[in-house]
């Protein structure tokens, strides 16, 4: 039998590779400037007393990056940085110096954009240079071709990087500042870019001011202790900033620190000083900011952190959270800041609430929440809801207070919750059913109505007993929902126009009536029936959390074949796997990883979600803010292959979005329970990222999809909300809103848009 030679080209495949790894073309001066970073932090364990630099020059098509740590031996520079997967710093040394960089990709971060690289290194305390260097078209896996110099001259230890970048790349020097900023702003050494300083920024933000709170604690939850300042604006809406460092997990110290804003969108991740990925956690005060900790672990292309340490990141971030909510609760400026009270309201946490204030009348005083009784001033004490006029004056008197009530969530919710707890009583004129109709009373669309709600009710929102009634209810109220003996009550008012609507569906156009009635609980009776709805709770949380577990387990023989890029890499350091390998599974990571859009995969709204938009749109009147938790719109008949949908029009049962993405197939398989519950949204976005936050209605379980984009987003475009839940979910599509920012970024551009996804689910369930 005959056999041929296995062949490699050399270069085509270190070039594919480095761009799989890395996330944009100017990664080349990350990568080296991390580098030579570590180089510092070397010679610093060796030596004191020197200046150290690092300093990067973009030339036209030539690049320099320059350092004087503590250079390269020639084993290092053969045997590490040549040689792809064999890393120098895998040593207690390197790692007792802090270095950030332990895989090993040595010369391939450069060649995905240059096809000449000279390396001039020179060791402390050696008498020899080493310069390396070599073509990219010369590259070859089979043969000696690295060309090397040994010098004999007494110089200052340090490396120099030379590269020509190929004729189909360009660096200019603003993208440049613009990208390496983030990674090296907190760098104690010096950083510059042409001569402009890019680095040496406090990571702090904590300063002495005016009208402030500052608090200080030692914070000891058993497994963490860290120090933590909070510093809070006694003015405004309350605004916090969080300083934390002495950090010890398990007992071990964890160098670094960690520094916070209230509203400053996203968290990004640092380990000593340099910066790693932005860090895809949900925050009930929205915080954002810096975490530098040793302990943080990139992925190989630095386009994530791993599970790990997003999850010990989560842990901190939590019991930060908790600390400050308990030092604002005992401040009047609490009152001001809404993000305590989503807070309160998502946690449960009512007895921090005693400094929110409520409108006591007659007259404009505001007093605190726990300040009330059933009682005061020898006055009874009642509250409302609503806004008669007419009942305000009635019960705001000489003998009675009238605590009113705000309008908006959260602080409703929270006030009628504490109001209720004391034992003060509604106005006795509130809302009441008048009249209950029977059966025979009913219409055939009323009928059917009645009959929908109850299975969807039990169904869809997993309510074990549930009535449904058509009554005569006073003050105009449309519906009313009352629980009794473990019975949820819906009355439905036959004079409201949003129940007419959908008995006109039914008989109009009785295809369209399931829609409706599903419509018409999201958008009006929700609010009412959460309380008893068992998914938004802890318990349902925990059976939820059990379901999401199950479904991992299922598929864990299939996940073999998803080419996890980092296990590869590992591998392959450990020379356990050979460089054919790393082909085989680096273009399998590929395809499973990557997410193309077609131009023919875009459709419209009004074509594929027709169930939702055929009708006239019902005008929801609740105004359900962004913070609280909804279901998704079920459209279990609709069936669609597109991936990106439009419309040109703004329906309100879709929030008015106009456009919506479809995740990827494995979290629809693999993960749609976890969309079927209630849920809230958030969308960070920022370099070449933009993540999606979905949080259950407990707060206990989050689920985070990074969608990586292959094209760079706008240096000005950096932010990130809380945005109205719009889930869609339809036979097999599971569809989120792209919010009106990032909708050019979905554009299909010659036929066809590709980007990569990451997703996974984070619980504070698993230690109870």
């Amino acid at each position: 039998m005959e056999q041929i030679k296995f062949q490699i080209e050399t270069t085509k495949i270190i070039s594919l590779l480095s761009n799989d790894i890395y996330d944009s073309p100017y990664a080349l001066l990350r990568e080296n400037v991390q580098n030579a970073y570590d180089a510092i932090l070397m010679r610093k364990q060796k030596e004191f007393g020197f200046t150290p630099k690092i300093d990067v020059v973009i030339d036209g098509k030539e690049i320099t990056i320059s350092d004087n740590g503590i250079g390269m031996t020639r084993d290092v520079v053969e045997n590490n940085y040549w040689k792809a997967g064999s890393s120098g710093k895998n040593n207690e040394e390197a790692r007792k110096a802090g270095v950030v960089g332990t895989f090993g990709i040595g010369a391939m971060a450069n060649f995905g954009i240059c096809d000449y690289l000279k390396v001039s290194t020179h060791y402390l305390n050696s008498g020899t240079t080493i310069i390396s260097y070599v073509n990219r078209n010369e590259l070859n896996v089979s043969e000696n071709c690295i060309n090397i110099q040994i010098q004999n001259e007494a110089i200052e230890p340090g490396t120099t990087i030379y590269a020509t970048l190929d004729e189909n790349s360009d660096l200019n020097e603003a993208d440049a500042i613009n990208y390496l900023r983030p990674y090296v702003q907190y760098l104690a050494v010096p950083v510059t870019l042409n001569g402009k300083i890019i680095s040496q920024n406090e990571i702090c933000s904590i300063k002495e001011a005016k009208n402030v709170i500052n608090e200080f604690n030692e914070i000891n939850d058993g497994n963490f202790r860290f120090n933590l300042k909070i510093q809070i604006q006694n003015y405004g809406n309350g605004q916090v900033i969080i300083y934390a460092d002495n950090i010890y997990s398990g007992g071990n110290h964890i160098k670094g620190e960690i520094s916070l804003e209230q509203d400053k969108n996203f968290i990004f991740g640092l380990r000593n000083n340099f910066g790693l990925a932005a860090i895809p956690i949900n925050s009930f005060f929205n915080l954002g900011g810096i975490i530098n900790l040793s302990v943080l672990q990139p992925t190989a292309g630095r386009e994530a952190l791993s599970r790990e340490s997003v999850e010990f990141v989560s842990k901190i971030i939590s019991i930060i959270e908790n600390q400050l909510a308990l030092i604002l609760s005992k401040h009047d400026i609490c009152d001001s800041n809404r993000l305590f009270l989503l807070y309160i309201q998502a946690k449960g946490k009512y007895d921090l609430a005693g400094k929110i204030k409520i409108q006591i009348l007659p007259g404009e005083e505001f007093r605190h929440l726990a300040e009330l009784s059933k009682q005061m001033d020898n006055k009874e004490v009642y509250f409302y809801t609503g806004n008669d006029k007419q009942l305000i004056e009635e019960f705001s008197n000489e003998n009675t207070y009238l605590l009113l009530l705000s309008k908006e969530n959260p602080r409703k919710s929270i006030q009628q919750k504490l109001i209720i707890d004391k034992g003060i009583k509604m106005v006795p004129n509130s809302p009441k059913i008048i009249k209950e109709y029977t059966i025979d009373d009913l219409s055939n669309a009323e009928f059917a109505f009645t009959i929908r709600i109850l299975s969807t009710l039990k169904d869809d929102y997993l309510i074990g007993e549930s009535k449904v009634f058509f009554a005569e209810i006073s003050h105009q109220v449309p519906n009313m929902v009352v629980a009794k003996d473990d019975v949820v009550n819906v009355y439905l008012s036959r004079n409201s126009a949003n129940i007419q609507q959908v008995l006109n569906i039914y008989n109009e156009e009785r295809s369209l009536f399931d829609g409706f009635v599903k419509d018409y609980i999201r958008n009006y009776l929700y609010p009412k029936i959460a309380p008893y709805v068992p998914s938004t709770t802890k318990q349902g949380a925990d059976a939820l959390y059990r379901i999401l577990q199950k479904n991992k387990e299922l598929y864990t023989i299939e996940s073999e074949d998803m080419g996890d890029l980092d296990s590869m890499i590992k591998d392959f350091y450990a020379g356990k796997i050979g460089f054919n390998e790393v082909i085989k599974v680096s273009g399998r990571h590929l395809k499973t990883h990557s997410q193309t859009v077609r131009s023919g995969q875009i459709g419209t709204v009004e074509q594929e979600l027709s169930t939702i938009i055929s009708h006239t749109p019902l005008e929801n009147k609740y105004n359900i803010e962004p913070s609280i938790a909804i279901p998704p719109i079920r459209l279990f008949s609709n069936e669609t292959k597109k991936k990106i949908l439009k419309t040109d029009t703004q329906y309100p049962q879709l929030n008015n979005y106009t456009q919506f993405l479809a995740l990827s197939d494995n979290v629809f398989n693999r993960q749609s329970d976890f969309f079927l519950e209630p849920h809230t949204t958030k969308v960070i976005w920022g370099m070449h990222k933009i993540v999606y936050i979905f949080t259950h209605a407990s707060g206990r379980i989050t689920m985070y999809y990074d969608i990586e984009l292959k094209e760079r987003l706008s240096s000005e475009l950096t932010g990130g909300r809380p945005i109205k839940t719009t889930t869609i979910i339809s036979k097999n599509r599971i569809f989120v809103p792209i919010i009106d920012e990032l909708m050019p970024y979905f554009e299909i551009k010659q036929n066809s848009l590709s980007f990569y996804v990451r997703y996974d689910i984070l619980s504070d369930l698993k230690a109870e």
